[in-house]
């Protein structure tokens, strides 16, 4: 009993070393699809600005929700155009201080660093289509101001070392846990493995921890094909 108790903590402990860190919960997000859409969110605020005319106090409050003074300044004194006093902008396949066109994907990187939150991606040389390109990183720093996290810098390719490197140490553990779990054991897939849980599902997912514990593959399947599993077939 004792073993097969210690198969289920293990096997429990197994589940939780395969869960993806999540960004600093004082940030007010959770994980990183939080991110994301919130970041999503500030590059359909400044795509909304070419779409019709507005009035400054319309695009300020636009803006507001998502990006701190100094961004955002930057942002309009670049790309913001008057006329008739209403203000819009000009579509742009190279505009700038636009939040960068991250793929939003395992590329895409969320690093927590104290009470701030750095978002960034490589992206690979490129020399097709209207804007060409060298490989660079880019990248958005966020910030908390008055209870609410918002893009407090356009980093462009000057990504903190240590930022990079804390990236590359996540990536690294991802990847050797990845690689651990997709080692799955035989026994998994053997007919009087998956037979015992729909008979006992609690005995079984105690073995299972208690397989976990072993390398020996062909006594860990003995276990589940022994004379009592058949006792058990035979009685229902």
């Amino acid at each position: 009993m004792y073993k097969h108790l210690l198969g289920f903590l293990f096997t429990f402990a197994a589940m939780f070393a395969v869960i993806p860190s999540h960004p600093n919960a004082e940030s007010g997000f959770t994980n990183n699809e939080e991110v994301y859409k919130f970041l999503q969110g500030a590059f359909q605020a400044q795509v909304s600005l070419s779409e019709e005319e507005r009035s400054l106090e319309e695009v300020n409050g636009l803006l507001a929700p998502y990006f701190l003074e100094t961004p955002k300044k930057q942002f309009l004194d670049e790309n913001l155009v008057s006329e008739n006093g209403k203000y819009f902008i000009y579509g742009s396949d190279a505009a700038h201080f636009y939040i960068p066109f991250f793929t939003y994907s395992d590329d895409t990187k969320v690093v927590s660093d104290k009470d701030k939150i750095y978002v960034f991606e490589y992206f690979p040389e490129n020399h097709e289509g209207p804007v060409g390109y060298e490989s660079h990183y880019e990248g958005v720093l966020l910030e908390k101001d008055k209870g609410q996290m918002k893009v407090a810098q356009f980093l462009g390719d000057k990504i903190p070392e240590n930022i990079l490197e804390k990236a590359e140490k996540s990536k690294q553990q991802a990847e050797q846990t990845t690689f651990k779990a997709a080692d799955e054991p035989v026994w998994i897939n053997k007919p009087a493995y998956q037979i015992s849980f729909l008979l006992d599902p609690f005995d079984a997912f105690l073995r299972s921890g208690s397989m976990l514990l072993t390398d020996n593959r062909q006594g860990v399947l003995g276990l589940f094909e022994h004379k009592e599993l058949d006792n058990q077939l035979a009685s229902n």
